[in-house]
């Protein structure tokens, strides 16, 4: 009897999918030049949320979960730690005025950052896709660059060979959120360079 409810255990457990979400990681690898001065920060303080458009529930695309708030929040910071030489977070945004009188060389703000994850399935493929959008605007007293940020990247896997879109799902919005990134160290790089010329 106790051989026969050890094997069922062992079954069952052998049975049972994995469906451990994992998380997204910070970015803490982006090359970065230095720019010097005094700079303002301010990030929106809404969440970095995702909209799903899944018409399909193979893959077990009902189990996806993906959260890139904390993620991002931090990849920014390691981000600005090694850009800046000196920068201070603001819990709002600074008029053109008190960005002058406060003595500094230029604001950068993120904001109305959200990502679209979309599942679909067609023929024997099921295909992923998530997209990051996040609008970053630099500005001094005087002048102000706005730039909308977009990163793309797709998945696809045959539904019938071990579809996991978790997993799926995991790596490239891991992938999507490194080249986010870098798109927003690039555009704030770049403006803040030409408001300090």
């Amino acid at each position: 009897m106790k051989i026969l409810f050890f094997i069922t255990i062992i079954s069952l457990t052998a049975c049972t999918k994995n469906f451990d979400k994992g998380v997204i990681k910070p970015i803490n690898d982006i090359k970065v030049a230095k720019l010097s001065g005094k700079h303002a920060v301010f990030i929106s303080k809404d969440k970095f949320k995702v909209k799903k458009n899944y018409s399909s529930e193979d893959c077990e695309s009902w189990s996806v979960k993906l959260d890139f708030d904390k993620p991002f929040r931090d990849s920014i910071i390691f981000m600005l730690d090694r850009m800046f030489e000196e920068y201070t977070l603001s819990d709002e945004k600074l008029s053109s005025e008190d960005i002058e009188a406060r003595g500094f060389v230029s604001q950068i703000s993120l904001e109305d950052f959200y990502a679209l994850s979309n599942f679909k399935t067609e023929r024997n493929t099921g295909k992923y896709n998530v997209s990051l959008k996040v609008k970053v605007k630099i500005e001094n007293s005087n002048k102000n660059i706005t730039n909308e940020i977009s990163s793309d990247m797709n998945w696809d896997k045959n539904i019938f060979l071990n579809c996991n879109l978790q997993t799926g799902a995991l790596k490239t919005g891991q992938q999507a959120l490194k080249n986010t990134i870098k798109k927003v160290y690039e555009s704030v790089y770049e403006s803040s360079y030409k408001l300090m010329r």
